[in-house]
């Protein structure tokens, strides 16, 4: 059991990689795409190479803090320790590619894009991975509803932050490279990022059952059988595509194509927190009523009823509506991932008495980050499709049909996952399979 201010410190470390995190979803398409004129097909590449790193990066890491324990420092920490500066070392890089490369060298800066975004989604995977795994092996079933919700709190700073970063991005970052202002605001981040993990180092120690004899091959067949768990991959792969569309898209859409000024940026980022932070309330309400299944299913109808309406839109204030709706379902989508995999995670050591919290942290990465770089790639296809005219209350604008079409193409994907979720069930009761389990070990010992 942990302290309250031990749940804290170890939901709060979230913050740090959070705001690197969203940012980076947030800025790297209007970052290169945008503003240092990368054309959209090399673009998407860069971002879906990048999600296969981070691919192999959990799977790889995850597995390893299992299965390899340090005698001072336990199997997670050292993983933590190395991959946090080199974090934000690769996070910084990003965002310089004029310290390295001419404005004018086009297949250089791809490979730079490329070679940065993997290095940072590489090492985040090397952090994060151990670090989402030890929740399991610190805390109780009913002690990580808490946890959670100050990992929520955590990722809700960090996506409020990582939305005002790039908004000033898109306010004062056009052209070639970055004014002084916004690479400071960066080292600002890497250093909250950073400082965020010493209380987790230095105050928390426990750790679960060391499986002695590694086997992926027993972890798959493990997970294989669970119907549910690959049902919930299959909903959260389909889902990942939309929502990587909309958060890859958003300030590229109201930069490009509906020429946001800078009160309508701040409005509109004032919006984003209010519609979050009221929709996590809604949602926590939700998942203690009606359980965490119907919570994301609510979440993601809201995004698929709005979406296809990019389409239409044309004006500031119907577009602030819009992406109040499809906020509130990005914010179901970050709220319920951890605790899902922890609840997945108990449940087989319920089963099978084998601690294998890295893996069911890990071993999703492979569907979920190759259906976002499916999604990366989608984005660069439509993107690069032939400019329209479009006449907006502001103007008169060509832009690419991507801008018109990456509303109902990702609510397309998050409409079938809805439709999977029907079939799968993320709420176990763990009293019942507590007790089926170990009276079935009672009658084997007798």
């Amino acid at each position: 059991m942990l302290t309250r201010i031990q749940k804290i410190y170890f939901g709060m470390a979230r913050l740090g990689p959070s705001v690197l995190l969203d940012m980076l979803g947030l800025a790297s398409t209007l970052f290169y795409f945008s503003f240092q004129n990368l054309p959209a097909i090399y673009t998407g590449t860069a971002l879906a190479i990048s999600y296969f790193s981070i691919m192999i990066s959990e799977i790889t890491f995850g597995n390893l803090s299992d299965r390899f324990p340090t005698k001072r420092w336990g199997r997670r920490k050292p993983f933590i320790m190395v991959g946090a500066p080199l974090m934000a070392v690769s996070f910084v890089l990003v965002f310089s590619p004029h310290l390295f490369l001419s404005s004018d060298n086009v297949i250089g800066l791809f490979i730079y894009a490329t070679i940065t975004l993997s290095l940072f989604k590489v090492f985040y995977g090397m952090t994060m991975t151990p670090y989402q795994s030890w929740m399991p092996e610190l805390t109780e079933a009913e002690e990580r509803p808490e946890v959670s919700s100050w990992q929520n709190v955590a990722n809700f700073m960090g996506f409020v932050i990582g939305t005002f970063g790039t908004a000033f991005l898109a306010i004062e970052g056009t052209g070639w490279g970055l004014p002084p202002e916004i690479l400071y605001m960066i080292v600002a981040f890497v250093t909250i990022q950073l400082l965020g993990f010493i209380p987790t180092l230095r105050g928390l120690h426990k750790e679960g059952k060391f499986i002695p004899q590694p086997s992926i091959v027993k972890d798959l067949k493990r997970v294989i059988k669970d119907r549910d768990f690959l049902g919930w991959l299959v909903a959260q792969g389909l889902l990942s595509v939309g929502i990587a569309m909309v958060v890859s898209t958003t300030f590229v859409y109201i930069d490009q194509f509906l020429a946001f000024n800078t009160i309508e940026f701040i409005i509109f980022g004032v919006e984003l927190l209010s519609v979050v932070f009221i929709f996590f309330i809604i949602y926590q309400f939700t998942i203690r009523k009606r359980g965490k299944r119907f919570t994301l299913q609510l979440a993601m109808m809201l995004a698929v009823i709005s979406l296809p309406f990019t389409l239409m839109i044309t004006t500031s204030n119907a577009a602030f509506l819009l992406l109040a709706f499809a906020g509130a379902g990005v914010a179901g989508y970050y709220l319920l991932p951890y605790i899902v995999y922890a609840d997945f995670a108990h449940k087989d050591e319920i089963i099978t008495g084998e601690g294998r919290a890295g893996f069911y942290t890990s071993f999703p990465s492979i569907p979920l980050n190759g259906m976002q770089a499916f999604s990366a790639f989608l984005w660069g296809f439509i993107f690069n499709l032939p400019k329209v005219l479009i006449v907006t209350e502001k103007s008169a604008v060509f832009v690419t049909q991507g801008h018109l079409l990456w509303g109902p193409v990702a609510a397309l994907f998050m409409f079938l996952s809805v439709l999977v979720l029907f079939k799968v069930d993320i709420d176990p009761d763990f009293e019942k399979l507590e007790a089926e389990y170990s009276t079935a070990r009672r009658e084997i010992d007798l």
